[in-house]
């Protein structure tokens, strides 16, 4: 990762909590910030002056004190304080760019700031665990992720309590639950670590390596199931009836088409880490969708529906 790189993550995290303290009713100290973020304060107030630009209207309750003019909130624009930041970040993107530029995506904003505007586009979102709630230890793991260095982790579930060593590589969403995506220094094994199930976490000076593959391994993935071996292959006959789904959309990791029938059917070609990567896909598309290859895998799809039909 680049310097330039690290600087706009920093910035967009920043961006991020200022929006959710303002958005929550409160004030914000430019002073506070600049000791919590470990910044200047002219660097504070250059992230303020950039939310005004970009359209959040900030109000001065007193000096170096500021917060959102009564009556706004992202709520009711229908925007995320992770989509309010981003926004600002990319209209100063835009400003780099020329006048156009900056102007064109000003009158973006203005659209998307008016409370009059209804957008034709919607996306629904899993909703989940909030990350400030769910993990006090975002800045720790932000310098841990940053940094490549080593942590201890207590970990608690309901059936055990753990404390461990790990390699932190990413946070990750999935299905609206906050992971830690690391690896285990004791065995080696690719683990994803629920955020609220983390008590403690501890920075070591220890260091280590990301893995070489660590992008396409999250490209390739379709849920939390994926590891950084993705060497089963996996064969499916979806019919007719979902077969124009399959053709347009990768349901699957590293789904292929092998053939088309002349009914109209498919088979679909996948490579897994396991076989939870594709289980929940082909029990929500059952009947349509059939497991050719490999045999343990039909097994274990018959057993999973002969043990819920035994419970009706």
């Amino acid at each position: 990762m680049s310097p330039k790189t690290k600087n706009y993550d920093k910035k967009i995290f920043r961006l991020v909590y200022i929006l959710n303290k303002l958005d929550r009713g409160g004030k914000i100290s430019t002073r506070d910030l600049s000791k919590e973020f470990n910044v200047t304060l002219r660097t504070v107030q250059r992230d303020l002056e950039l939310l005004n630009m970009a359209g959040f209207p900030l109000a001065p309750a007193d000096k170096g004190i500021h917060s959102f003019t009564e009556g706004f909130s992202l709520k009711k624009l229908m925007l995320t304080k992770e989509e309010a930041s981003l926004l600002s970040f990319l209209y100063e993107i835009a400003k780099t760019l020329g006048r156009n530029f900056e102007e064109s995506f000003g009158g973006l904003l203005k659209k998307i700031l008016s409370k009059e505007t209804e957008s034709l586009f919607y996306a629904k979102i899993p909703e989940g665990l909030k990350l400030d709630k769910s993990c006090p230890f975002v800045t720790d793991l932000e310098i841990a992720v940053e940094k490549r260095r080593k942590i201890e982790i207590d970990y608690h579930t309901r059936k055990k309590q753990s404390r461990f060593v790990a390699h932190p590589f990413k946070v990750i969403f999935y299905d609206g639950f906050w992971f830690l995506l690391a690896r285990s220094d004791e065995d080696e094994r690719m683990i994803k670590l629920r955020l609220e199930n983390i008590k403690a976490i501890k920075l070591l000076d220890k260091t280590f390596e990301v893995p070489a593959n660590l992008k396409s391994m999250l490209n390739e993935s379709v849920n939390v199931w994926f590891s950084d071996q993705r060497n089963k292959r996996v064969v499916l006959k979806v019919e007719k009836e979902a077969a124009k789904y399959f053709k347009d959309k990768k349901y699957l990791p590293l789904q292929k088409t092998l053939k088309e029938n002349k009914d109209g059917s498919l088979l679909i070609e996948a490579k897994v880490s396991q076989e939870m990567e594709v289980l929940p896909t082909i029990l929500l598309w059952i009947p349509y969708v059939r497991v050719v290859t490999p045999k343990a895998l039909k097994q274990d799809l018959k057993a999973i529906i002969k043990d819920y039909h035994d419970t009706l």
